[in-house]
């Protein structure tokens, strides 16, 4: 996802990661300090860059030439690891690669590893994900249990309007 090639070229000390199919670069707090597109436009987040002087400068350096910016985008990023990590989406088990594991290592693919979606144990996602689809069923349960109560009560509702309009 070519997200490394950026950090390393400009030395960021920030988290890169890819998020909402742009290139985010901020803190664990703010991702999206300053992004840049896959196309190389550079865009400032809501937040701004302020008087952090680290983050000017990436920006700085990113405008001055965005050529080179566009080149390290086209250029496939490369790793010095590829281990396996894994995380889940519903019930799909997915594998993915990183250099390092845990927060805030980022996947291949551009990912920012949280604590409670990544691990390296295939097991213990596979717990979180049944442990998730549970939770889902539970409180699927208890909404639905709580709309059928609230047709009811709409229902005699109703009834006590439509029997006061026949009086």
């Amino acid at each position: 996802m070519n997200w490394k090639n950026i950090k390393e070229h400009y030395r960021i000390g920030h988290i890169v990661q890819i998020r909402e199919g742009r290139i985010c670069i901020g803190s664990g707090y703010v991702s999206d300090l300053i992004t840049v597109s896959f196309e190389g436009e550079v865009a400032l987040g809501k937040l701004g860059i302020s008087g952090n002087e680290d983050l000017q400068r990436y920006h700085a350096e990113m405008t001055a030439d965005l050529g080179k910016l566009k080149e390290l985008i086209d250029t496939r990023d490369t790793f010095t690891a590829s281990l396996p990590v894994y995380t889940y989406d519903g019930g799909e088990i997915i594998e993915k690669q990183c250099e390092a594991y845990d927060w805030p290592n980022i996947t291949h693919d551009g990912a920012i590893q949280y604590d409670n979606s990544y691990h390296a144990d295939k097991a213990v996602v596979v717990g979180w994900a049944k442990r998730n689809a549970e939770l889902g069923v539970k409180y699927g349960k208890e909404h639905l249990e709580a709309a059928e109560k609230r047709v009811v009560e709409c229902r005699e509702h109703l009834a006590t309007k439509e029997a006061t309009m026949q009086s």
